[in-house]
């Protein structure tokens, strides 16, 4: 597709507390220099309760920011795009190879069920991002079984089209999409004929063990919906009607995703500093995920998968989300993360995970004790996982994921 070599939208913030959406700044993208800019506006600048997008790469000033990184698209904003999830059934509801859009060219189609509390619009009078009911978990059923059609690359008729909008707003590689259930936000997840774990329990499972590890977790439900079972995670970056704004940690670290070998867990931590309210807490509930990750063998623990939202108290880590053990053989060479652990780099052992133990605010007595923590919370992990109604065959494809750090590291396998 093509366009106009200027792109140019008024950025909209759902203020805390406030509704509706007030201009926050102007964001343009030179398409054929790949240069994005933004500048916060006069009047939002004079508000005494504005808040910065980014709090560390856009911080309130009346200077104007730039940037070639993400095809000069700005991290905060890259946040309310589709992920390949989304821009598959992009493609196919607009009938186009999957991919031919410009990152963009996908902001036409950015809705209010994107996360965070961000909106676009032509002029400053409101935002044109479409306002989006989720729908309701009762009338979820169609709508999987277009997910499940599409999936298969079925052909779909021109008059199933519209329910492929629901699953467009969302990041991630899984089936999903936004729902109303128990009167509330939520995101349903459902498995994927393509793959053959089926990741709903998995996930299910996998939350329940991070929630018995210490670590902060949204509600989780599972339900079963026409024979398929449903992984439902309640929003956290809801309140009611409310949209609380939302920062990922790929657009804090400002990294170009040619660059995403360079995702760290110490600078993760080193970045909170700068704006995180309960700095202390939350930099011990980060080393408390990585260890978590590793004793899961979570590779899926990428920039995007780590995030930030602001209530009440300030800018926060978020709620965990996202969080799966990846099969894997058994093999020593295969213990690792997606993000750099320490001084090892993304290699998961013992001695990698207390390298860095400093830039979370821990000791080495006080890091020894989360590995004790985690190591024991997760030591029942094959029961968690029956419980939870994982199969058989599941449990034995991710069977290494759980067993293998522990033989590796001296905590028995």
């Amino acid at each position: 597709m093509t366009s106009e070599p200027l792109f140019e939208r008024i950025v909209f913030i759902e203020l805390p507390g406030q509704e509706p959406p007030v201009p926050a700044g102007l964001f343009t993208l030179d398409t054929d220099s790949g240069v994005g800019r933004f500048a916060y506006g006069r009047r939002y600048l004079q508000r005494p309760e504005a808040l910065a997008l980014d709090p560390v790469n856009l911080p309130l000033s009346a200077k104007e920011y730039r940037t070639r990184k993400n095809q000069g698209i700005f991290g905060v904003l890259g946040d309310l795009l589709p992920d390949s999830w989304g821009k598959y059934l992009l493609a196919k509801r607009l009938d186009i190879p999957f991919g031919s859009l410009a990152p963009h060219e996908m902001f036409a189609y950015v809705s209010s069920n994107a996360v965070g509390a961000i909106s676009l619009g032509l002029s400053p009078e409101q935002p044109t991002s479409k306002k989006e009911a989720p729908i309701s978990f009762r009338d979820l059923q169609p709508v999987a079984e277009v997910f499940a059609r599409a999936l298969a690359n079925e052909a779909l008729p021109a008059e199933v089209n519209y329910l492929l909008e629901q699953g467009t707003s969302l990041g991630g590689a899984q089936p999903k999409c936004p729902v109303i259930y128990e009167n509330a936000e939520w995101i349903a997840k459902f498995a994927n004929s393509k793959t053959p774990i089926k990741f709903p329990r998995l996930e299910f499972a996998a939350m329940r063990l991070a929630r018995q590890a210490g670590i902060t977790v949204p509600e989780t439900r599972l339900e079963e919906l026409a024979g398929q079972t449903v992984y439902l995670i309640k929003r956290f970056d809801r309140i009611g009607h409310q949209r609380l704004p939302f920062l990922s940690g790929h657009a804090l670290a400002n990294l170009d995703l040619e660059e995403l070998e360079k995702g760290s867990y110490p600078e993760l931590a080193g970045q909170m500093r700068k704006f995180v309210k309960n700095v202390n807490r939350d930099l011990h509930e980060l080393y408390r995920r990585l260890v978590f990750n590793v004793f899961i063998r979570n590779q899926d623990d990428h920039l995007r998968n780590h995030g930030f939202i602001h209530g009440a108290q300030g800018w926060r880590l978020s709620p965990l989300y996202d969080v799966l053990p990846i099969p894997a053989r058994r093999s020593a060479d295969n213990f690792s993360l997606s993000l750099i652990i320490g001084q090892e780099g993304t290699t998961a052992t013992i001695a990698n995970l207390y390298s860095r133990h400093q830039s979370f605010n821990l000791s080495r007595a006080q890091a020894e004790q989360v590995v004790a923590e985690v190591a024991a919370a997760t030591a029942g992990w094959e029961e968690t996982l029956r419980e939870c109604g994982v199969e058989p065959a599941d449990i034995e494809a991710v069977r290494w994921s759980f067993s293998g750090f522990r033989a590796l590291s001296g905590y028995g396998g």
